[in-house]
């Protein structure tokens, strides 16, 4: 279509009808050079990562949101977001990223309905600040795996009292499929809380799963992150406990809902593995559970901030047996913002992951790329 013909059609729209939509938005992507087991590129026979030249997008995302007063401190807000692809590998569909239509008002925040973010993948991740694709390990992706969006979802957010809020999200389970005969529910219990002041934060998240011995994965999870962001300083403390089901077999781990760190790595040495945890059972879904730490610091000086970030993840723990013996991982994370200016930013980092897992190679990941926020 001609562009003036455009220019006419909106400006004959009513002023009313635009003036509470807001256009918004990220571009985000890089070249990657990684050697990891998530990365779609470069296996060997054995399935081992091998190293590969990637141009990635780094969650880029276009969004349209608005409200209208409704009188009497009340408003209907909302939003319609979506995942957008700089390397053409475009997601599919309108709204894959937080979606919603809801109602706010003075004094008592809001609620909303559609898909929606979980706790720690919207008011948390302060210990992973860096930008990444999703099949390297430039960042703490492995710590934030279970950071996500709740189709079929309520959330309320609470106002802010002195710092302190707090918000509660429930995602229903529509399918109820039967499991050995019964009736499944796997609904989503999520609550979190929050503090912050003078640069000082502290929040926490507990989520839950209904049903989950039934149709195995998560059961429940915690996170904690704590910190100081203030006077260039940037200093973000995690912990993070999940617990459910894992299955344990001779062709290694097998993971329905993300418990275990890295799916991938987990195809390692299952025989050298079994034989150094002598008298663990294999062959069925078992009670599992994982503990991750992860701790960032940076330094503003300039248009340049450093981060340098470092996570943990602790040997797996199988219930009826104990810790499992070199399960675990260590990450390593230096990263590097420099703004060009308050909408462009260019950002590089350098990853690796050490695997205890006996047969898993280590994870290496260099970024450098281009952010722009409008």
């Amino acid at each position: 279509m001609n562009k003036k013909l455009i220019a006419l059609a909106l400006a004959a729209l009513p002023a009313a009808a635009m003036a509470d939509v807001t256009i918004y938005g990220q571009i985000r992507g890089g070249y990657e050079y990684n050697k990891t087991y998530s990365s779609n590129l470069s296996k060997d026979a054995n399935g081992k990562p091998q190293g590969s030249s990637e141009i990635n997008d780094w969650t880029s995302r276009l969004g349209f949101k608005g409200s209208e007063d409704l009188g009497n401190g009340l408003k209907a807000i909302w939003q319609v977001e979506s995942a957008i692809s700089v390397d053409g590998t475009n997601p599919t569909g309108f709204g894959t990223r937080d979606t919603f239509i809801g109602l706010a008002g003075d004094g008592w925040g809001q609620i909303r309905l559609g898909r929606l973010s979980n706790y720690p993948n919207m008011d948390m991740e302060q210990v992973d600040p860096g930008y990444y694709s999703g099949q390297s390990v430039g960042g703490l992706g492995m710590f934030t795996r279970l950071d996500t969006r709740v189709n079929n979802s309520i959330r309320y957010d609470s106002p802010n009292w002195y710092g302190f809020s707090y918000m509660a999200l429930w995602g229903v389970d529509e399918a109820r499929t039967p499991v050995a005969g019964s009736r499944s529910n796997n609904q989503l219990i999520n609550i979190g809380l929050s503090y912050e002041n003078s640069g000082y934060f502290g929040k926490y998240s507990f989520l839950s799963k209904a049903d989950s011995n039934l149709v195995g994965g998560i059961k429940d999870w915690h996170r904690l992150e704590a910190g100081y962001n203030a006077n260039n300083i940037y200093v973000a403390f995690g912990f993070q406990q999940v617990r459910g089901q894992l299955g344990i077999s001779a062709g290694g781990l097998t993971d329905a809902g993300g418990l275990y760190y890295n799916d991938n790595a987990a195809t390692a040495n299952w025989t050298q593995l079994a034989a150094q945890n002598p008298g663990l059972a294999s062959g069925s879904l078992q009670q599992a559970r994982t503990r991750e730490i992860a701790l960032t610091g940076g330094y503003t000086f300039g248009a340049f901030t450093p981060y340098l970030s470092y996570a943990k993840g602790y040997n797996l723990n199988v219930s009826n047996y104990g810790d499992v013996a070199n399960t675990g991982y260590d990450q390593w994370v230096l990263g590097l913002d420099y703004a060009l200016s308050k909408r462009t930013d260019v950002y590089t980092s350098y990853g690796h992951v050490s695997w205890k897992l006996p047969g898993a190679q280590n994870e290496n990941s260099f970024g450098l790329g281009l952010i722009h926020r409008f």
